[in-house]
């Protein structure tokens, strides 16, 4: 993936987006929680920001940028985009960079253990963010494994969050969480939650490659029998770790994951990665929807019983969003934006913001 050095972009942008773009004085109601849809850099050729459902939105996290080793913001090509930073803040939606991202983590470790490469890399960040009119950081760091990494995030996410709050207006600060105990361990969530304007817990890949044993992408509840967790499960793990619920974000999946067997919880060899828009699409003669009463969402099982996919839709997305109104969690995350976009409708983000009061 081509990368362009920061600085080059810092003086690039500075003459065309050195301030925001106020939001539209006729820009459309918001949804009435917190709804950060992450929008992948790589999908600007096939959906680009003209597609976006901005009124369903109150802030996008621009994935992904990323740290190496010594402390310098990594910025491939395609990641800033000024138009899309301009119709967001002209309908009134915050724009966040997303920093790391799965396959971009490797320069973590080592910049966060030096507090010459923190500082360097900080002072890179904020740079960017206010040359390129982003209103904040997203810190997607998947995942700290050990004691002096867990160190390493502590000093980052502090010295990060002070250095964006001491900006006129303060910047945001979010991060994406792991939503069990076998990743966060390595966060110190009772000492950070406070330093995070928003924590949102990626509750998707619940079972996948490394389970043995196939099962929901994203059960609301677990299924009877089902140790590998679910929102509801990932939501009360990070009540105990002490993240206030108005903090909690909790992760809505535009996708859905397929295994090579006939049914939940069976043995499989392969697994692949879908869309909703294409699990949407699917035949119905030739694949069967079920509903499982115990996770609240649906599966499909294909015809010759030769293959399932596990998946949300927009029966699950509104259970999930009631869940955040009953608990008064803070609101979702997407990934991604894009995702559900079917004949020119984005038709589970819809649901998100009629459920949290989009007219």
């Amino acid at each position: 993936m081509p990368t362009v050095p920061v600085l080059v972009l810092l003086a690039l942008a500075s003459a065309v987006s050195s301030c925001r773009i106020p939001p539209a004085a006729d820009a459309p109601a918001r949804p009435d929680r917190v709804v950060m849809g992450y929008y992948p850099s790589w999908s600007r050729d096939a959906f680009d920001h003209t597609k976006i459902a901005y009124a369903n939105l109150t802030h996008i996290a621009h994935a992904f940028a990323w740290p190496d080793a010594e402390g310098n913001l990594v910025v491939p090509a395609e990641l800033p985009y000024p138009a899309l930073n301009a119709a967001a803040h002209a309908a009134g939606v915050k724009m966040i960079i997303s920093l790391g991202g799965g396959g971009h983590c490797a320069g973590f470790p080592g910049m966060s253990s030096s507090a010459a490469a923190r500082s360097r890399f900080i002072a890179q960040v904020v740079g960017f963010c206010e040359a390129n009119a982003y209103d904040g950081v997203d810190l997607d760091w998947e995942y700290p494994s050990n004691d002096s990494e867990k160190a390493g995030f502590t000093l980052l996410a502090e010295a990060l969050g002070a250095a964006l709050k001491a900006r006129s207006p303060a910047l945001l600060l979010t991060m994406a969480a792991p939503a069990e105990e076998f990743h966060g361990r390595w966060i110190d969530l009772e000492r950070l939650a406070g330093v995070f304007d928003h924590i949102g817990l990626m509750t998707y890949g619940y079972h996948g490659a490394w389970s043995d044993h196939s099962g929901h992408n994203a059960p609301l509840y677990a299924s009877r029998g089902d140790p590998c967790g679910s929102l509801d499960r990932s939501f009360l793990y990070a009540r105990g770790r002490r993240v206030p619920a108005g903090k909690i974000l909790v992760g809505l999946p535009f996708f859905g994951r397929s295994f090579d067997c006939g049914g939940l919880g069976a043995p499989f060899t392969a697994v692949r990665n879908w869309e909703y828009r294409d699990v949407a699409a699917l035949p119905g003669a030739e694949w069967a929807r079920r509903w499982d009463a115990d996770a609240q969402v649906p599966w499909k099982r294909r015809a010759d019983g030769a293959m399932i996919i596990t998946y949300d839709d927009p029966g699950s997305v509104s259970l999930k969003c009631q869940y955040v109104k009953d608990r008064a969690a803070g609101g979702v995350i997407v990934w991604a934006l894009g995702g559900d976009h079917r004949d020119g409708a984005s038709e589970l983000l819809e649901v998100v913001g009629r459920s949290f009061g989009v007219r």
